[in-house]
Order: C-alpha cells, then structure tokens, then sequence
C-alpha cells in the first residue's frame, strides 16, 4: 500500500504536526504528484476543494481529508472516501459526512522528558495557544490565580504568537507574574518543560441571555445553577498531551477531549473559578501529586496519542479501505 501526503500549505503549524507524525510510516511519500502510482492518498483540509477532480481522474484512489476544521468542508466530503479527525467533537460533527473516520490526535513532535517534581517555594503555572483561549480565561482561571496569589508565590508562563501582553488585559493575573515566551518549537523544551502545572483553558465566552426569556425558562426549565458550554468543534486533546510528553500535570476547562481523557488520576477539569482554585490548589501544594498526576498523564500519551501507536493503527484502518 502506498501512500501519498499532500498538502499546498506545509508550513501550516497542523500541516507540520501531520507531517512530523506520519514521516514515521515507510510507505509514504510527500507532495508525490504521479497518483497512478498511490493506493491512498491524504490531503489537508486546506486543500479540499481540489479533491473532487482528483477523485474523478483517479477513480481507483482512495482520499482521505484530513483535520476538516470547518463545515466548508462538506460538499469536498462527497468525493473523498475516509476522515481523518482529531476528537470527539470533530468526530461527532463529521458523522453527518456518512464516510469512515479515523482518530489521529496530532501534536508538536517533541521529545519526552521524565520530569522530577520537587517541592517549591514558586510554582509556574504554564500555557501553550492561542491568544483567545488566553481573553477567554478572564472568567474562570484568571480569579482562582488572582485569589491563590495571595497564598502561594506564582508564575504564569505564556507562549503563543502574538505580541507581549501590556497588563491590561481581562486574563491578566493581578499578584501573579507573568513570563511572556515567544512560541517557536524549541522553545516546548527550553521553557515550557519548566512549568509545575499546565493549564488548558479552552472554552470560549458566550452569551447566556436565554436564560432569562420569560418562554424559554418555562418550556426548558432553566434556572441560575445550569452548567452552559461554549467550544469549538476542533477542539482536541493537543494541548493537554504536550504537557503529558513534558511530564507537568494538566488543569483544563470542561471540554469532551479533556473529560474523556483526564480522568482516573491522569489530569483534572473544571469548570468554575471555585473549581479552578481548587484544583490548582491540589497541585500547587503537592509536589508528590504533581509527580503522580503528571506520571499518569504521560503513561496515557505514551500509550494512545505516541505516533508510532497511532500509525500502526491507522494503517490497520487504511487496509479495510484498499
């Protein structure tokens, strides 16, 4: 079986993460252009428009789209055979695809590291995204840091893509530095590994006004207490395995992947601030439970989301295709 990667943005940070994990497989080639000589043959979702006339001048090809972040992607889902997705959530929203999926979590390929937790007189507080995940913490993370500030020497360290932060914003800690790392990949390494606790803030901010709706609150029975959740459909476990390669244990919003996956001692989730501060407390005062929990997590990577696992997998999948 041979197999084709194409894509016409490789330098797409999720284009690299496909990429860095799949160059591992040995019957695969990249960008090949002759497709007569390919069984399969994979394409970004950046790249899904052209599937549709390749698809019809190579009947024989089997395509798969891979990471569709958007419902632009459907009408390109009519041509392809297979989905390549990255969650729960994508895998929930492609059902309507009616096409087999396959689960690949992606991820920066970053070495594991076997980290010793020490007690400490400072815990750094770490974070790898984007910056709306940062603006969406104002609610939930940002008080439980303010409030645990005044007990514990913190640092929060930030790297992402965007400019240095000024101080003013929403999701800016008051009583708790704040280390701005620019994101490069070596700097995973460099910095992030340094962190006591990682955090994954991912929900994102929505309007809750329909609750209030004299109709709505008697027909749904809503009432003040009700949990309401706001997250994107690409939404995976990325962010929270990169800290299980570094060995820090993770606090994360409620989402699927992380409820899925961040149980039985190998993470905690919260929704609140009351229940962030709880369970960044847990961990900001037990260097053994941080060994633990971060143990745990990383035995969870190294056994679901490791590319060599995920690709021999995946080529099991492919051969029910072929």
């Amino acid at each position: 079986m041979n197999i084709s990667f194409n894509t016409t943005q490789p330098h797409a940070p999720c284009s690299v993460f496909y990429i860095n994990a799949l160059k591992r497989l040995n019957n695969i080639t990249f960008y090949e252009q002759n497709f007569d000589k390919c069984d399969v043959a994979l394409f970004m979702t950046y790249d899904h428009m052209l599937i549709k006339e390749i698809k019809e001048s190579h009947p024989h090809l089997k395509i798969g789209i891979i990471d569709p972040r958007s419902s632009a992607v459907y009408e390109s889902t009519k041509h392809c055979d297979f989905i390549i997705i990255d969650s729960i959530e994508m895998e929930d929203f492609w059902r309507m695809s009616k096409k087999p999926i396959f689960k690949y979590v992606e991820y920066p390929d970053i070495q594991y590291i076997q980290k010793t937790h020490e007690k400490k007189d400072k815990i750094t507080i770490g974070y790898h995204g984007n910056q709306i995940h940062l603006e969406c913490m104002a609610q939930n993370v940002t008080p439980a840091l303010n409030e645990l500030s005044k007990k514990y020497d913190l640092e929060l360290l930030i790297m992402h893509n965007g400019p240095r932060p000024s101080g003013e914003e929403k999701w800016y800690p008051h009583g708790t530095e704040v280390k701005h790392v620019p994101w490069s990949m070596d700097h995973y390494i460099k910095y992030l590994a340094d962190s006591d606790i990682g955090i994954a803030p991912n929900n994102l901010i929505h309007d809750t006004s329909a609750k209030n709706l004299i109709k709505t609150n008697k027909n749904f029975n809503y009432t003040s207490d009700d949990y309401s959740l706001r997250f994107k459909m690409p939404s995976n476990p990325g962010r929270f395995v990169v800290f299980g390669k570094l060995g820090i244990p993770v606090v994360s919003d409620f989402y699927p992947s992380a409820i899925q996956y961040l149980q039985n001692g190998a993470g905690f989730v919260a929704h609140s601030s009351a229940g962030w501060h709880h369970c960044l407390e847990e961990l900001i005062i037990s260097h053994q439970l941080r060994q633990e929990v971060g143990d745990n997590l990383q035995s969870l990577v190294r056994q679901q989301f490791d590319f060599d696992v995920q690709n021999k997998k995946l080529l099991s999948f492919l051969e029910t295709l072929v």
